[in-house]
């Protein structure tokens, strides 16, 4: 990719990565004001519960959707066959899914059963996404984001302006907008059949990128549902406003992360153009991520103030203990990505296994004796042995 494509992919990309950061930004304000820190708390652990079975809906496809189009393997099915097999895996989990929580006695259930379907169609946004990208088609990917945010926010804003509206009724806005976007003439993709073929290849590389999904997930919502249950939902909704400075930053350096993987893809048989690409990636990702912890520490306690207002006051005071996982998240995106690359998902997904058993174990320890600040340190611990066990593989390992 020359200069010229890349500074046009880049530019489109951070245009639908900030328009969507700001769009969720706001919405996370308003939703923390109008609901309150209890109802908000509730309100995000029923997103991170749906957002976990999510990972199984997905079933590892959007990452081998976005790899194989870049630059097809040998043994895989053909590029224009992945899309069609990952659409008939998401309606077989996600019909499974709504059946398991409308017979099974979960808390929230309506909100719940609203959340999977949404995520379902959000599933296969990804996928279409992953096959943009993988094309190289970073603009038209942006503008596709640009149009789901946009109806999906449209759809809460308006729930917001109820006189008392519910979660069930915001999940809901969410599930409508989605759809609006997938089916409207003017936002409609030409969508595949869904299919189902079991090739063991297929699925033993989605099954590593699914593990790595689960453990990633795991360990960066695990501390949600450790604080509800063993805190209140008060607290919950304390660290989810702090968390939300390091979700937005994380979001606004993502497309650079995933230009990079298709970089360092396209360049695999190259080993000179792959390591000065890679380490030109470091750099500028350890810069943005020490930049970013100071900026968070000088401005993160003002911004949340304003935002959420003076009843999320125990929230400023956490978003100082979380932001240095800023020195360790945005490297680790890069680092993340060149493993995937050259094609050590396997490692990887072990990698991530051995860190979220960790930060559930440091939340665990951590949570009864500090509270919200123990979910933050534990963050912090988790994303340092990250950045351990993705150098220690990435040196081992040779490309594929």
């Amino acid at each position: 990719m020359n200069a010229s494509r890349f500074a046009k992919a880049l530019a489109g990309q951070w245009t639908a990565t900030l328009y969507a950061a700001a769009i969720s930004t706001l919405l996370s304000f308003a939703l923390g004001r109008v609901l309150g820190p209890e109802a908000f708390g509730a309100y995000t652990y029923v997103l991170t519960l749906a957002s976990l079975f999510s990972i199984v809906q997905d079933g590892g496809f959007a990452p081998v959707i976005f790899r194989e189009t870049a630059h097809p393997s040998d043994h895989f099915p053909p590029a224009a066959s992945l899309m069609s097999l990952g659409l008939g895996h998401l309606l077989t989990v996600s019909l499974g899914g709504l059946v398991l929580v409308w017979f099974c006695p979960f808390d929230h259930k309506q909100a719940l059963f609203l959340a999977v379907g949404y995520y379902a169609l959000y599933g296969a946004g990804n996928f279409l996404s992953a096959s943009l990208k993988g094309q190289g088609r970073f603009q038209d990917e942006a503008a596709w984001r640009v149009k789901t945010r946009t109806l999906t926010a449209m759809g809460i804003g308006l729930v917001l302006t109820l006189p008392q509206p519910s979660i069930n009724a915001l999940f809901a806005a969410c599930l409508a907008g989605q759809a609006a976007a997938m089916l409207l003439p003017s936002a409609r993709p030409a969508w595949p059949r869904p299919g189902l073929n079991l090739d063991k290849s297929l699925y033993r590389s989605c099954g590593a990128f699914m593990l790595i999904s689960s453990a990633t997930t795991i360990y960066f919502r695990s501390d949600i549902v450790i604080l509800a249950q063993l805190t209140d939902q008060y607290q919950v909704g304390q660290y989810a406003a702090a968390y939300r400075l390091v979700d937005a930053a994380t979001m606004i350096c993502m497309p650079l992360t995933h230009i990079f993987f298709r970089m360092l893809r396209v360049n695999l048989h190259s080993q000179a153009t792959f390591k000065r690409s890679l380490r030109l990636m470091l750099v500028s990702m350890s810069a943005l991520g020490l930049a970013g912890t100071g900026l968070g520490l000088w401005l993160g306690p003002w911004i949340i103030k304003l935002a959420f207002g003076s009843q999320y006051g125990q929230a400023q005071l956490l978003c100082m203990w979380l932001v240095p996982a800023f020195i360790f998240i945005l490297p680790n995106g890069v680092l993340t990505q060149a493993i995937m690359a050259i094609g050590r998902e396997g490692f990887y997904a072990w990698v991530t296994v051995a860190v979220a058993v960790a930060n559930i174990g440091l939340n665990l320890a951590l949570v009864p004796l500090l509270g919200a600040k123990g979910s933050a340190l534990a963050t912090i611990a988790s994303e340092a042995l990250l950045m351990a066990g993705l150098i220690l593989g990435f040196r081992r390992g040779k490309r594929t």
